[in-house]
């Protein structure tokens, strides 16, 4: 991922970048109003941070791409693996109902234009799909919850399932998460993947510092090995390898700030189109 041309504090994926109907970005926590530990670029409402800076900072958000922030889809994550449409019945929707309909929602589908699908995250994986022959767009927040409930697989299967999208047309960009290195897990959480018939016998995705300690996952790899089984191309595939946990200067970390972190935003677009 590099820098955007124009703002300092948001990344972009290479591979997007390519499409010119495509807008896409992944803010950094730099550039913001929060304070403290939410310093300052906060894009999580669901924080003890102070709405009105929450709300300032995804004003400001919404102004770096001339837009407004009602054309933001931002789901109240739960760790799901549920997927919402985002169609003509969501979008005639009153706000309360929206918002309502947002809650445990962890992917969203849409074939509208001139809508951000978005997630939020602070560890957790980031992936935004473009089906570019069928114009379609998906946005999913991988945590290892989601990972395992294979969310990824289920946003591809409902693309290919609505849409007629195939898997060897999407790009796929794997956002800043956190690293193998720094993403120590239970037992539990390796035998929940096991169980649900991930590989984890290469170190590359698992390994232990010694046959006593726990075992440190690599979500994004896992991830990226997800897409490919499904089908999509090994070079339509950009994983981000910089770490949320190390990096602070750049991101915020739920694993190293705890409850009192914030939260980055991964967003994908499709430009309207115009004569």
């Amino acid at each position: 991922m590099k820098v955007h041309p124009q703002y300092e504090n948001i990344l972009q994926f290479d591979l997007f970048n390519r499409e010119q109907e495509i807008q896409h970005f992944s803010t950094t926590r730099l550039g913001g109003v929060s304070n403290g530990t939410y310093a300052s670029f906060n894009m999580g409402n669901f924080s003890d941070d102070n709405p009105l800076h929450i709300y300032e900072n995804r004003q400001i958000l919404a102004r770096m791409f001339y837009m407004e922030i009602d054309q933001f889809i931002i789901p109240h994550q739960t760790h799901s693996s549920r997927i919402l449409v985002i169609d003509d019945d969501f979008l005639a929707m009153d706000r309360p109902t929206a918002i309502e309909t947002l809650y445990g929602v962890d992917a969203t589908i849409t074939t509208k234009k001139g809508l951000f699908l978005c997630v939020t995250t602070a560890d957790c994986v980031p992936i935004i799909l473009y089906d570019k022959k069928k114009e379609v767009i998906a946005a999913i927040h991988a945590g290892w919850k989601g990972t395992v409930g294979h969310i990824v697989a289920k946003t591809i299967n409902e693309m290919c399932r609505l849409y007629q999208s195939s898997p060897a047309d999407i790009l796929a960009g794997i956002g800043p998460s956190i690293s193998q290195p720094n993403y120590e897990v239970g037992d539990e959480v390796e035998a929940a993947f096991v169980a649900e018939g991930f590989d984890l016998s290469d170190d590359a995705v698992a390994y232990r510092k010694n046959p006593s300690s726990k075992c440190h996952l690599d979500l994004k790899e896992i991830n990226r090995r997800e897409l490919i089984r499904l089908g999509i191309l090994p070079e339509n595939i950009e994983k981000c390898t910089l770490c949320t946990f190390e990096r602070e200067d750049l991101f915020f970390s739920a694993r190293r700030q705890t409850e009192h972190s914030g939260r980055m935003l991964t967003g994908i677009m499709m430009e309207n189109d115009y004569l």
